[in-house]
């Protein structure tokens, strides 16, 4: 934990020295599923949804254009059991390295980073997940005074576990390439520097 603690500080710690911009706080809630690879049986259920949390900051390049880091605690994977989803809650501290563009709606795009904190596994134990997790970050915006909300898709790149095995129907077998699939709404505030 404090490896992670430290290396979201180094991060975030150049961009500190620039005094003219805007750090804020966030939280919000997630649909989140261990997808069958990019994008494939991706489903968003009942008990998909959890918690995150967290903060950013906001570097201007020009008026239309700025980075726009966070570091989120994100409660994700499935809640669920479908036969082809692997039922696995996991939380993760993300850094999602995001250029905003344009301001009133605002567009986000860019990688993201996330380092595996805990997995909780349900029903059935098809093994451990990799502890590190990359991926594309896509989203809208909009800020209200102080205030903003986001959508976020954030899709990982990693195959996190493959997993196959055979249904008790012969004529069907299941080969899943796990990977990260999130649906992101976040609230947040914005504190001038």
């Amino acid at each position: 934990m404090k490896k992670i603690f430290l290396i979201g500080l180094l991060t975030f710690l150049p961009f500190l020295s620039f005094s003219q911009n805007k750090i804020g706080i966030l939280a919000g809630v997630n649909g989140s599923t261990l997808s069958d690879g990019i994008l494939k049986s991706f489903g968003i259920h009942s008990n998909s949804f959890s918690l995150h949390l967290g903060a950013v900051y906001e570097l201007d390049f020009s008026e239309k254009i700025a980075f726009r880091p966070k570091l989120i605690y994100s409660q994700q994977g499935d809640r669920e059991d479908f036969y082809d989803n692997i039922k696995y809650q996991t939380s993760y501290i993300n850094i999602p390295l995001n250029f905003k563009f344009f301001n009133k709606p605002y567009i986000l795009a860019g990688p993201q980073i996330g380092f595996l904190l805990d997995t909780e596994k349900r029903e059935f134990d098809f093994g451990d997940l990799k502890s590190l997790d990359y991926g594309l970050n896509l989203g809208i915006g909009i800020d209200i005074k102080d205030f903003f909300v986001e959508l976020n898709l954030y899709q990982g790149f990693n195959e996190l576990i493959a997993v196959k095995y055979e249904q008790t129907n012969p004529f069907r077998d299941i080969d899943i390439k796990a990977t990260n699939t999130v649906v992101q709404l976040s609230f947040g505030y914005n504190f001038e520097l």
